[in-house]
């Protein structure tokens, strides 16, 4: 990248993520961590403790909040850009200039081992990579970037600038929003795991005759499995950011932007609302309902409905304050236990006396 701090400014401002800016126009070359920026360089600080690395470094730019000006106010040469939201600044402004280019691929536009239906509609601008499998009547709109070995199967629909990278599997008549990224490894519409036994404990496959839905800027990230429905759909809003090996089941729906955190896994015909949060390891059971703007932390386990947004944890999952004070009860068991041995054998002896008086 090539740009004057006022032409970031101006993205910045844009975008409502700018305060103010001082300092001199200097000519940006690009965005690295910290630690191996140089005088050419824009930074972001988002906290007190990157202070000393930024003022070490001296900087071309630095985005940060205004909180900090008092502490950069020595930088002659860079140029500081109070910002309301760093973290989204960084994100944005990366985006723009420093992001993968997934067109660029050293190879023709649709590769000539991609096997493609007749039947199939796809935009004339579509990146379809080696080994791409896309079967019949499926539609792909423009922009997208289907990558190496992935296979998008019959009827499903994809919406523009959405990335699917290589290996992933999009089962029959799914339909994928507007600008999702779906990574490596990922599985979305296969069969959910439905099965009914006979009084000899035979299982016996139910058909999964549902979809799923991803609505748009969906995120999956890689080996991840969500499920078709048995009946309707699996659905998935808007925004709703998903980490690697998360497991989705069938007929789940979730509300806008929720946050899907590793090793999650969510149970059938469970409703998650808007803005859920669920941290790393996490699980919900079964035709389970979650409210709108809920925290779930600690490993949390969901056996039953949360109808309060708030900050819950633990297994079964708790409001926090409860979560950490049975924590912390539960570090002093073992010490309590030799306490009650002990007033028990007290109380005892008491008996036997009362006991020998009689």
């Amino acid at each position: 990248m090539q740009k004057r701090v006022a032409e970031i400014a101006d993205e910045l401002s844009a975008k409502g993520l700018l305060e103010s800016w001082q300092g001199p126009d200097n000519q940006i070359s690009g965005m690295p961590d910290i630690s191996q920026c140089g005088s050419s360089d824009l930074v972001f600080a988002e906290r007190k403790e990157f202070v000393d690395a930024v003022i070490a470094a001296q900087p071309g730019a630095v985005v940060t909040h205004q909180s900090l000006a008092d502490e950069f106010a020595g930088l002659a040469n860079t140029a500081i850009l109070f910002s309301p939201n760093v973290r989204l600044a960084q994100a944005l402004l990366r985006q723009a200039h420093t992001d993968r280019d997934v067109r660029d691929t050293g190879w023709a536009q649709v590769h000539d081992s991609a096997v493609i239906h007749p039947s199939a509609h796809i935009a004339d601008d579509v990146q379809i990579g080696p080994g791409v499998v896309i079967e019949r009547n499926v539609s792909i709109a423009g922009g997208c970037c289907i990558m190496a070995n992935s296979v998008i199967q019959n009827g499903t629909t994809i919406g523009r600038d959405t990335v699917i990278y290589p290996t992933v599997v999009i089962g029959y008549e799914c339909q994928i929003g507007e600008r999702c990224i779906i990574k490596a490894g990922t599985s979305i519409g296969m069969e959910g795991f439905g099965f009914a036994q006979d009084d000899q404990h035979k299982s016996y496959r139910v058909p999964q005759a549902g979809t799923v839905i991803l609505g748009d800027d969906v995120v999956v990230g890689a080996l991840c499995t969500f499920d078709r429905a048995a009946f309707g759909a699996t659905r998935i809003g808007n925004g709703c950011k998903f980490d690697n090996q998360v497991h989705i089941a069938h007929g789940v729906e979730l509300g806008e932007n929720c946050l899907i955190v590793a090793q999650t896994g969510i149970a059938g015909s469970s409703k998650l609302g808007k803005r859920v949060i669920i941290t790393g390891q996490g699980g919900v059971i079964d035709h389970t309902t979650i409210c709108d703007d809920v925290i779930l932390t600690q490993r949390p386990g969901v056996i039953s409905d949360i109808k309060e947004p708030g900050v819950y944890a633990g297994h079964p999952a708790q409001p926090v304050k409860q979560f950490f004070r049975n924590t912390s009860a539960a570090t002093h068991l073992a010490s309590m236990k030799r306490r009650l041995a002990s007033l028990e054998r007290k109380v005892a002896r008491l008996l036997e006396a009362n006991d020998g008086d009689k």
